[in-house]
């Protein structure tokens, strides 16, 4: 039984503007494609997969097929994003605190399993170290964070740079998703403050050892960060940060099904055995998914039923 920590349910790791093109054409082609999805996880063992939102609400498609499918399916419905900043693709945008308790309260009629946050952007492949501007003030992401606890609800950051992890750190989330241009500090934060880092290897993996013609002209930044990633990750490994696998997929070159064993094929490489690897995968997983290992047993018994 395996556990993918973050993936996108609303992307297909090729074309995302076809493919939800496709989706929000009428509910039984999304629903078509969403069980593809969803099938490509549970053939292949995995059993849990947390969601990194949309702004198109398919939870509830997707907890719906899922059920039906035996899996066990974790979403956020949609991330919530600073208008203006990264993160349109994948849910909703604010521009303050006030925003956000309405967005909240129109999420919460959804039951979301945890809130996204995106913190930073991602790497810009044309200028090495840029990650765009820092979405959140301290006082704003502390409130957010707060928020969540305060309904029990888990949160889950999208940050990249070393300043952006040092403010979710302090916020006090519970996983971290990327964390690309950190350093030993902000790895020695991590274990003290018991958070789960989910890294993220298989996009930049994939570009380059797939040869993508796309990033030609920027490859040579993108092997960089990769290189400088896994060698992060086995440094996080060695201090005995926690460590989930997600694949990021949905993303560019990273299928779903396919792109946790990428994930799991890249940190290996990066210096993690095979048995600890597979033992953090799965216990981490646990706890990103917040999750038991009992409900993992029932929905392996129910697939074993409904076949």
């Amino acid at each position: 039984m395996f556990i993918e920590a973050h993936m996108h349910i609303s992307l297909n790791g090729e074309n995302a503007s076809n493919f939800r093109n496709k989706i929000v054409q009428d509910n039984t082609i999304a629903e078509q494609l969403i069980r593809q999805n969803i099938i490509a996880y549970k053939s292949r063992g995995i059993l849990a997969i947390r969601d990194g939102g949309d702004p198109i609400n398919l939870s509830h498609i997707a907890r719906r097929v899922a059920q039906e499918e035996g899996i066990i399916y974790k979403t956020p419905i949609h991330a919530i994003y600073k208008k203006g900043q990264y993160g349109s693709f994948i849910g909703k945008g604010i521009h303050d605190t006030s925003d956000f308790k309405v967005v909240m309260g129109e999420i919460e009629k959804y039951k979301p399993d945890f809130i996204k946050i995106p913190v930073t952007g991602m790497m810009n492949f044309d200028q090495y170290g840029e990650v765009g501007e820092i979405a959140f003030s301290e006082d704003e992401l502390n409130y957010m964070v707060k928020y969540a606890k305060d309904k029990n609800l888990p949160v889950m950051v999208h940050v990249n740079s070393r300043i952006g992890v040092q403010r979710a750190i302090q916020a006090g989330v519970d996983t971290i998703e990327h964390g690309y241009y950190m350093e030993e500090e902000e790895l020695h934060a991590m274990k003290e403050s018991n958070i789960i880092w989910v890294p993220t290897l298989a996009p930049l993996g994939n570009i380059i050892y797939s040869k993508d013609e796309r990033y030609k002209s920027q490859i040579k930044i993108i092997r960089k960060i990769f290189e400088e990633q896994c060698n992060t990750v086995l440094k996080a490994y060695s201090i005995g940060v926690k460590l989930a696998v997600g694949s990021d997929a949905g993303a560019y070159k990273v299928c779903h099904g396919s792109g946790f064993f990428d994930e799991l094929i890249y940190m290996n490489k990066a210096g993690i055995k095979k048995q600890p690897l597979m033992d953090l995968a799965y216990e981490n997983g646990l706890r990103a998914l917040n999750i038991t290992s009992k409900e993992m047993e029932e929905a392996q018994n129910q697939i074993i039923m409904n076949e």
